[in-house]
């Protein structure tokens, strides 16, 4: 553990170099993330309008066979 902190107090371009790659990856994650929610609600609203029937549903979807699991 004294070796590694003698490095890290040694080059401290290195603590900074690891400092920003964990911004980075941090950064990232929460790009993601925002992405997914965004995709979620987009996906929930367009099912909620196909459902109430202010979109009208694609022929296709429509000649889709029900799943009847049972």
């Amino acid at each position: 553990m004294n070796e590694l902190t003698a490095l890290l107090q040694s080059a401290p371009w290195l603590v900074i170099g690891i400092a920003l790659v964990a911004i980075n990856l941090i950064l990232f994650a929460l790009k993601i993330t925002k992405r997914l929610i965004a995709l979620a609600i987009g996906a929930a609203l367009v099912a909620v309008g196909i459902y109430t029937g202010v979109i009208d549903a694609p022929s296709a979807l429509l000649a889709l066979p029900m799943l009847y699991l049972g």
